[in-house]
This record gives structure tokens, C-alpha cells and sequence, in this order.
């Protein structure tokens, strides 16, 4: 008996001193991707206008504020530099309500309601480091 207590309070040392050294296992932390941004002032008050993320190769996102109230209201979604979809908030009431899941159908609505953006939000080739500023 007195030697299955000893190996029982040797267990429960050993237990206690990897919990309290620090030795744990834990999943590791998902890497992180190191997001970049540009910006362009369109209307050249000296406020961003469109923002770029980008992930060091492609823009994977693009924000617009069309009506220059500091708030965006057009995003335009990427993946490996190629247009995804679209969304607009064509009333700016702070929510979106049209989407656009073709990039041709997007270009026309943009030509049509916000040329002076057509240059930024219209890309023939998504790379981050392709944008001239």
C-alpha cells in the first residue's frame, strides 16, 4: 500500500509541476496575413476617397465613399486580383442594397452613377503593386 501511495504522489507532483512550469499543449495561432493598404483622394480635398487592401500580391478588397461623406458605400470583393462581387449603398442610409455578382454589370452601373470612379473601381488587373498612386 505504501508504495502505490508513493508512486500515486509522485504522479500527482510530476502533473502538478508540468502544469505549473508552463508546460502546456495548445493549438498553435493561425498564422497571420499581413494586410497592406493604399488610398486615393478622387476628389483632391485631402481626404481618402477609395481605400485598396491588398495581401502584398492582389487587392483582395475595395472601399469607396462615392458622395464624400466619409463613410464607404461602395466594396468591391477579390480574390486573386479577379472581381468576386460587388456591393453599393445607392441610398446612403449605411446599408447596402444592391449587389453585383458579374463584373460587366457592375462596370455599367459604376460608368453610369459614379464616373469619377470608373478609373479606381474599374481594373483590368487586381495587383497590389501594379497601382499607381
Amino acid at each position: 500500500m505504501k508504495q502505490v501511495s508513493r508512486v500515486f504522489a509522485c504522479a500527482l507532483v510530476f502533473w502538478c509541476f508540468r502544469l505549473y512550469s508552463g508546460y502546456t499543449q495548445t493549438a498553435p495561432e493561425p498564422a497571420t496575413v499581413s494586410m497592406q493598404t493604399k488610398t486615393v483622394d478622387v476628389n483632391k480635398d485631402g481626404k481618402p476617397d477609395v481605400t485598396y487592401y491588398g495581401d502584398g500580391k492582389y487587392v483582395t478588397e475595395v472601399q469607396a465613399d462615392t458622395n464624400y461623406d466619409g463613410k464607404s458605400d461602395v466594396v468591391v470583393h477579390l480574390k486573386d486580383g479577379k472581381f468576386q462581387s460587388a456591393e453599393a449603398d445607392t441610398d446612403y442610409n449605411g446599408t447596402m442594397d444592391k449587389k453585383f455578382s458579374d463584373v460587366k454589370e457592375f462596370n455599367q452601373w459604376l460608368n453610369k452613377n459614379n464616373p469619377a470612379f470608373e478609373e479606381e473601381l474599374n481594373r483590368p488587373d487586381w495587383q497590389f503593386n501594379l497601382l499607381q498612386f
